[in-house]
């Protein structure tokens, strides 16, 4: 971390140097005004996409947004220690909540597809397991940063540590997820379920790969993150601004861009839609008395 004890001279006050440079204030304002407008864009989505899931990802681009203005503010006084809790806090504990929502989106797109079969982990049970650790990361890393705002050194320094820790487990989570979307993607193209064979032009593909650009984005930052609390106050990544905006603000933004760009919701509304709507089909009089198989179906659209 860049935090530099002061001890009194001459009778004056002990103080701590938060930064080891004067946080940007164009840039902090930059990237506030970025992360509003990412969030606003998402609030919007989630009403015609009824995708409620998308809420802790809207709460996660509140904490960046917020966050940057902290950096903004620490311009003025890199002791306040006001301003460095409000930044400290709110941009480690994003990521965890932009996360949240990206399990529960993979959880529902198995879902959709009726393809529950080709998942290693049963939608529900992948859903509560992933979300849970994610809270614990979340926690570990909140009561982590929240001990600094004492600014005793002892207790920031086992703060740093929770951090730490909270870190190494959420890029551990993380990369086991990843994992599991990779095998049901693959399982996905090789053995397709019916609802995909008769709905062959969802280009769902994309919608996948949105959601590892989001992964792999966070994961970066979640690496970069774990070196800066593990190296020395000396390190480069504790000493430069720039490692800050280039590995933590601007993956963030990507991770919420290519999800607004693609948003799983349009996948998973349209999917349900199908899917009901094909049932709906199967079950009239003229297709139970051909008796049909829902492989060898074909919507209205397709047929000659």
């Amino acid at each position: 971390m860049d935090i530099v004890f002061h001890a009194g001279v001459n009778g004056s006050s002990p103080y701590v140097d938060f930064y080891p440079y004067a946080p940007s204030e164009t840039a902090g304002y930059a990237f506030m005004a970025i992360f509003g407008i990412s969030t606003i864009v998402h609030i919007i989505l989630t009403i015609p996409f009824r995708a409620a899931y998308f809420i802790p990802l809207v709460l996660g681009g509140l904490c960046e947004t917020f966050g940057y203005y902290g950096r903004a503010w620490a311009h003025g006084d890199r002791t306040d220690i006001g301003a460095w809790a409000l930044q400290e806090m709110l941009i480690l504990c994003a990521p965890p909540l932009v996360s949240a929502t990206v399990y529960m989106v993979l959880g529902r797109i198995i879902l959709s597809f009726n393809a529950e079969h080709l998942s290693s982990i049963r939608p529900k049970r992948l859903t509560l397991i992933f979300v849970l650790n994610d809270v614990l990361c979340f926690c570990t890393q909140l009561g982590g940063a929240g001990v600094q705002v004492t600014g005793d050194a002892e207790i920031m320094d086992i703060g740093k540590k929770v951090v730490l820790a909270g870190l190494i487990f959420s890029l551990v989570v993380f990369g086991f997820f990843v994992l599991v979307a990779a095998k049901f993607h693959r399982r996905l193209l090789r053995n397709p379920p019916p609802f995909l064979l008769v709905n062959n032009d969802l280009n769902w593909t994309r919608y996948m790969w949105a959601m590892y650009v989001a992964c792999v984005a966070i994961m970066i930052r979640n690496l970069v993150r774990t070196i800066q609390f593990g190296a020395s106050m000396k390190a480069a990544v504790n000493t430069s601004e720039v490692y800050i905006y280039v590995f933590d603000a601007f993956l963030m933004f990507l991770s919420l861009l290519v999800l607004a760009v693609y948003h799983p919701g349009l996948l998973i509304k349209k999917a349900r839609r199908l899917g009901q709507t094909d049932f709906e089909r199967l079950n009239t009089p003229d297709m139970m008395a051909e008796n049909v198989p829902l492989t060898e179906y074909k919507p209205a659209s397709m047929r000659e």
